[in-house]
């Protein structure tokens, strides 16, 4: 492939997989917000979404920061960029690994 077109496929990876985390990010935040005031706690859940979103864990020394305040909305949106930039460094790693420009 010519380096041009590797350089747009792995840009447009990163991008996406940037988009992605911070898109799972905010579901997260949008689920905890709504379910504030839920009696159960599932496990299973809440380990699935620390495995998509890690960034969440910055999260452990915040904990009087209460859902549905300023502080848990820009909590909420630094751990969305963090998350974001987390899933770009993949999509970097992971197109170059996948495409590189032929030598002549």
């Amino acid at each position: 492939m010519d380096a041009p077109i590797v350089k747009h496929k792995r840009r447009r990876l990163t991008f996406f997989l940037a988009l992605l985390g911070f898109a799972i990010a905010a579901v997260i935040w949008v689920y905890v917000g709504l379910t504030d005031s839920s009696p159960h706690f599932n496990f299973a859940l809440w380990a699935g979404l620390v495995l998509l979103c890690p960034s969440s864990l910055l999260s452990i020394p915040l904990i009087d920061v209460e859902p549905g305040t300023a502080d848990f909305n820009v909590m909420w949106l630094v751990i969305g960029v963090v998350n974001s930039v987390f899933y770009g460094m993949i999509g970097l790693v992971v197109g170059r690994s996948l495409w590189k420009p032929e030598r002549n």
